[in-house]
C-alpha cells in the first residue's frame, strides 16, 4: 500500500497516496516554470537585452530571473536547439551572433516557406480568419498613416502570425518561427523608415487580397515575394549605414 501524505501546494491541501504522484506534480510544475523561462530569455536575446556574442551567465540570470538553475539549464538547451543561442566546450553557452551572409541565406528560406503558407492559407482560410487578417491589415494602415513604426511593427508580426497560424501546418509552424528568431539575432538593430513601412504594407495588400479571393498561387507568390523585398530593404538598409553589400546577390 502506498504512503498516505498531506501537504500544501499554493493555496490548495493536497492529499497524496502514492509517491509516483509527487513526482507527476513537481514535474508538470517544472515544465510549466521551464516554458516561462524560455520565453524569457528567448524575449531578452531577440531584443536584444542579452547581446549578440555574449556569455550567458548562469548564476546572474538565474538570479535576475529568480528561478533555480534546473528550469533555467532546460530553457538554455531548448534555445541552443532553436539556434538562437551556441554552446562551446570549456567556454560556455553564448548567444549565437548571425553574420549578413547567414542572414541572406535565412531570406531564402522564409521565402520558400512563406510561399508555401500563402497557398494553404488561401485554400483553408475561415471568412472569421480573413475577417481577423482585414482587422489586423487596417490597425497597420493607421499605423502607416500616423508613420508609426512601433504599432506597425506589432501589426506585422500579429499580420505574420495569423497567417502561419492559419495555414494549418504545425511542422510550417515551427521552422518558419526558427528561422524568423534567427532572423531577428541580425536584424533587431535596423531602422525601418514611413516609407519601407508603406512599401511593406502595400505587399500586405497583395497578399491579402489573393487569400480574399481564394487564389492559392497568387498569394503564395506575393508572401514569397514579400520576404524577398525584406531582403532588399536590409540592404537598402546596410548600404545607408556605409556598409558594403556590392557583391551580395539577392535570390530570383
Amino acid at each position: 500500500m502506498g504512503c498516505l501524505l498531506f501537504f500544501i501546494v499554493g493555496n490548495q491541501y493536497m492529499i497524496v497516496n502514492n509517491m509516483k504522484k509527487i513526482v507527476q506534480i513537481r514535474e508538470a510544475k517544472h515544465g510549466l516554470l521551464g516554458g516561462a523561462v524560455h520565453r524569457r530569455i528567448e524575449d531578452m536575446v531577440l531584443t536584444g537585452q542579452i547581446a549578440a556574442g555574449e556569455r550567458i551567465n548562469e548564476l546572474q540570470l538565474a538570479a535576475q530571473l529568480n528561478v533555480s538553475r534546473g528550469p533555467l539549464r532546460e530553457a538554455l538547451r531548448a534555445l541552443e536547439h532553436a539556434g538562437l543561442l551556441v554552446a562551446i566546450p570549456n567556454r560556455g553557452v553564448f548567444v549565437r551572433k548571425v553574420e549578413l551572409a547567414d542572414a541572406l541565406n535565412l531570406y531564402d528560406v522564409r521565402a520558400g516557406l512563406a510561399r508555401v503558407t500563402g497557398r494553404l492559407v488561401a485554400r483553408h482560410a475561415s471568412r472569421a480568419q480573413i475577417e481577423v487578417l482585414r482587422t489586423v491589415f487596417e490597425q497597420m494602415d493607421r499605423a502607416c498613416s500616423k508613420d508609426d513604426v512601433s504599432d506597425f511593427y506589432a501589426g506585422n508580426l500579429a499580420f505574420h502570425s495569423h497567417l502561419l497560424s492559419y495555414a494549418g501546418n504545425a511542422r510550417l509552424t515551427t521552422l518558419s518561427e526558427s528561422v524568423r528568431n534567427e532572423l531577428q539575432l541580425y536584424l533587431r538593430d535596423a531602422v525601418v523608415g514611413p516609407a519601407r513601412l508603406r512599401k511593406s504594407q502595400t505587399e500586405h495588400r497583395q497578399i491579402l487580397d489573393s487569400i480574399v479571393d481564394g487564389n492559392d498561387e497568387g498569394a503564395a507568390l506575393a508572401f514569397e515575394l514579400h520576404i524577398l523585398a525584406g531582403k532588399q530593404r536590409m540592404l537598402e538598409y546596410l548600404g545607408s549605414r556605409g556598409e558594403s553589400v556590392a557583391a551580395l546577390r539577392l535570390a530570383p
